[in-house]
């Protein structure tokens, strides 16, 4: 595929990303148990109309549950204002916001290491998953963001130019060494 079959392709994409509202996701409403964690990162939008969290499925040992442990589901927002909800993703939720595909990586005594790939995102996140001190499991999502490989991976922002466009797409996180804010922005 060319240069500009590609581009046309992730604007196309951003396009669709545009136009899913919570309205277009499932109503069945999403629980964690115990072990799980509700949000490792996130998607948000600039209308304010919700945000796409991903969470993660785990046993009493913090060990992955299942061949999709990772869980895309929508946080219901109204202004900006989180009104206490969660449901899952619809169908067309699903394809602008959905795993295309996870794996386990590592397993070891320390933890697990989860890799995915996001349908809006062209890179791999890394999910490195492990038992705390406290017997609570933890996770942490790791992405290239910008020029800093495994950089810490919190959340990924779409600035709405109108409701059939996206003016950018804004990655953020943490430098792995200093534990600084980055950020890197992608025009489609």
């Amino acid at each position: 595929m060319g240069i500009r079959a590609t581009s046309a392709l992730r604007r196309s994409f951003w396009i669709a990303v545009a136009l899913v509202t919570t309205a277009g996701g499932g109503r069945e409403q999403v629980k964690f148990g115990p072990n799980d964690i509700p949000t490792v990162f996130f998607i948000s939008k600039s209308d304010g109309e919700g945000q796409v969290d991903y969470g993660l499925r785990l046993d009493e040992a913090c060990v992955p549950v299942g061949d999709e442990a990772v869980v895309p589901y929508w946080r219901e927002y109204e202004n900006f204002i989180y009104l206490g909800g969660t449901h899952a993703l619809g169908w067309l939720d699903r394809r602008a916001y959905g795993v295309a595909g996870q794996r386990i990586a590592k397993r070891s005594a320390e933890g697990t290491e989860i890799v995915i790939r996001l349908k809006p995102m062209s890179r791999e996140l890394t999910i490195s998953v492990s038992k705390g001190s406290d017997g609570r499991c933890r996770a942490v999502a790791r992405t290239t963001i910008g020029t800093v490989a495994a950089a810490e991976f919190a959340s990924a922002y779409i600035k709405l130019k109108s409701s059939l466009s996206v003016e950018y797409v804004e990655l953020r996180g943490k430098h792995p060494d200093t534990g600084e804010p980055i950020t890197e922005r992608m025009t489609p």
